[in-house]
């Protein structure tokens, strides 16, 4: 079980310093709509950094030979994914919530196309399990935006 560590990292770890930050900030309340807006500022800033400027090739394997400009297709939506990553913390996290949730339903048929043709992208030959997973993760990613960014209709914190 010593490999339990990282998956259990990843998913208790943005809960842990919500609750952290809310318990050290008693302006902050621990609310779920925050854990969800870590989990997508993490995922969109470490994928929009790593995945698409650090690494762009493989994004562009992803991307159907048909379209042009693919690696500065991949470079601009890293730029984009980590402006989203940055806009949930913002006044304007609401309409942040909505562009990403369009954003996914956009990319949706690319991550198709990846998983429908793992044998012809060189990247993932080895891990094709990924790409299984990412088109279903889509669904998760949605919900956490629509809920990351729901307004809060409880009455703020006491002073």
């Amino acid at each position: 079980m010593p490999g339990l560590w990282v998956p259990a990292a990843i998913i208790l770890g943005p809960i842990a310093l919500v609750a952290l930050v809310s318990g050290v900030r008693r302006s902050v309340r621990f609310r779920l709509a925050n854990v969800f807006k870590l989990y997508l500022t993490l995922l969109f800033g470490f994928f929009g950094v790593y995945g698409h400027i650090l690494h762009p090739q493989s994004v562009v394997d992803l991307i159907p030979p048909v379209f042009p400009l693919r690696t500065e297709l991949s470079y601009a939506s890293g730029v984009l994914e980590m402006a989203f990553a940055i806009l949930l913390w913002t006044p304007w996290a609401r309409t942040a919530g909505w562009a990403i949730i369009a954003y996914l339903a956009l990319v949706l048929p690319f991550n198709i196309y990846g998983w429908t043709v793992a044998t012809n992208v060189p990247s993932y030959v080895n891990t094709p399990a990924y790409l299984w997973i990412r088109v279903p993760l889509q669904a998760v990613f949605i919900a956490f935006a629509y809920f990351g960014t729901r307004a809060d209709k409880r009455s703020p914190p006491p002073a």
